[in-house]
């Protein structure tokens, strides 16, 4: 006999009851004993696994719980441990969060900058029409990337590179600005020693009395000096050509010596003596009259490319043969 779900409950909720002997109860149901013993293991079986699924669901709706705060916790740390100086404004541009690198490379304590606007940092160097591009770039939901000469709490001066950009609401609308700036003070102090550097060499370079040329491996002019201008006279601009010059060589017996010939383009050559090369040579420009000259040629490797380069310095020939 087949037994419905409900009589198997009213049977378990007797026994569990326990306000009759089991024998009592197997009458009432017409089962045997062994039956509603069987139903009672079927149903703390059942509450068993519900009860653990109650459990799972449970540390499961926990566990998305601590997965978000645990995020929460993972971006806070982020922004708080991160080299680069973060700031948040409201859209009104009012600071509401700086993190602990802003202090340090600004001097500015967080409780001072809150409320302020990031024009505490203005030096005065950047223009209102950049601020005002700035301004209009995030305005419209667009990312702005630009250079910053700013101010510390000290007076210093700093350079940061900075990327500024809006933070939406679920509906689209700006609520927040957010700034991640990168500290280049030491970059840019070091390319402007770079550039002082290159400019009293270009200026030293210029002034040198004797010819200066420095060809690549193609033959193309690299550099060449004023004084090296004057001698061609011609103009010599980078990437021109040395064998382009209108001039006529000739070696120290007189004979006129072809371009491939020249010290300067031998240096070129895979077999060129890394010592290089001194000559006596003469040169005839485009206005006639013949220069002698004194010439030491050698090869050397370009930077960064390697590539194997010559430099040709000339000075005047104090011999008497002419």
């Amino acid at each position: 006999m087949r037994h419905s779900k409900e009589t198997r409950e009213q049977a378990v909720a007797r026994m569990r009851a326990g306000d009759a002997p089991l024998l009592e109860i197997a009458r009432e149901f017409s089962v045997s004993t062994n039956t509603l013993r069987a139903w009672l293991r079927e149903s703390e079986a059942r509450a068993r696994a519900l009860d653990s699924a109650r459990r799972v669901a449970t540390s499961l709706s926990r566990e998305k719980y601590t997965s978000a705060s645990q995020r929460q916790r993972l971006l806070m740390h982020a922004l708080e441990q991160s080299p680069a100086t973060i700031i948040v404004t409201d859209a009104d541009g009012r600071i509401v969060y700086a993190n602990p690198k802003f202090v340090a490379t600004t001097g500015y304590r967080v409780d001072e900058a809150l409320g302020q606007t990031p024009r505490l940092l203005k030096s005065g160097e950047t223009s209102a029409e950049e601020y005002r591009r700035l301004w209009k770039t995030i305005k419209t939901g667009k990312e702005w990337r630009g250079v910053f000469h700013n101010r510390r709490k000290d007076g210093s001066l700093y350079w940061e590179r900075a990327s500024i950009s809006p933070v939406h609401d679920a509906k689209g609308k700006i609520t927040h600005f957010m700034a991640v700036k990168e500290d280049i003070t030491a970059f840019m102090e070091a390319e402007a020693a770079r550039r002082r550097t290159a400019a009293g060499f270009t200026a030293v370079f210029a002034a040198l009395p004797f010819a200066i040329v420095l060809v690549d491996a193609a033959g193309q002019v690299v550099i060449a000096n004023q004084a090296a201008e004057q001698l061609f006279c011609a103009a010599m601009p980078r990437g021109m050509r040395f064998d382009a010059l209108n001039l006529l060589w000739v070696d120290a017996a007189g004979v006129a010596l072809p371009v491939a010939d020249h010290p300067l383009m031998r240096m070129l050559g895979e077999a060129s003596d890394p010592s290089g090369v001194q000559m006596r040579i003469g040169v005839a420009p485009p206005k006639g009259g013949t220069r002698w000259l004194r010439c030491f040629a050698r090869p050397l490797a370009m930077p960064e490319t390697h590539e194997v380069a010559a430099l040709l310095v000339l000075t005047e020939d104090c011999d008497d043969r002419k």
